[in-house]
């Protein structure tokens, strides 16, 4: 496949964002997900309200580096709630020469969300994140 490809995943948890993700990426791409960031030895997942900021960097920086080594097709799979989170990906992507797509996970109601996703987020913590969302 010609070309260098990037995505940005948006989408509460339990959307389907780590799935779609992993079908975008196929053999050739690499995934960056915050959530390993948050994950223990055992597999646990760890959130930490006081690391997350740190963590968030982390993971854009490991995505920068994808980028700037060239791997065919990077993707970002956070949350992304608010413009500024998503477009600095966009941007840095674009300025690299990637073809660039934000990718918007269909929205799923919070009893869903919290019913489906894999790291304890209450339907409560999911609206406060749809009331948050940016377009």
């Amino acid at each position: 496949m010609p070309g260098k490809f990037a995505f940005i995943m948006r989408g509460v948890p339990g959307s389907g964002k780590s799935t779609t993700a992993k079908m975008l990426a196929g053999e050739s791409g690499v995934i960056h997900a915050v959530d390993i960031y948050h994950t223990d030895e055992q597999g646990n997942f760890l959130w930490s309200d006081e690391l997350a900021e740190e963590r968030y960097q982390k993971n854009f920086e490991e995505f920068v580096k994808s980028l700037d080594l060239q791997i065919p097709i990077v993707v970002c799979d956070c949350i992304n709630v608010t413009r500024i989170e998503y477009l600095k990906y966009v941007r840095v992507s674009q300025e690299r020469g990637y073809t660039t797509s934000t990718v918007t996970m269909c929205p799923i109601s919070p009893e869903s969300s919290e019913k489906r996703n894999k790291h304890d987020v209450t339907a409560e913590q999911v609206k406060e994140m749809y009331e948050r969302w940016e377009n």
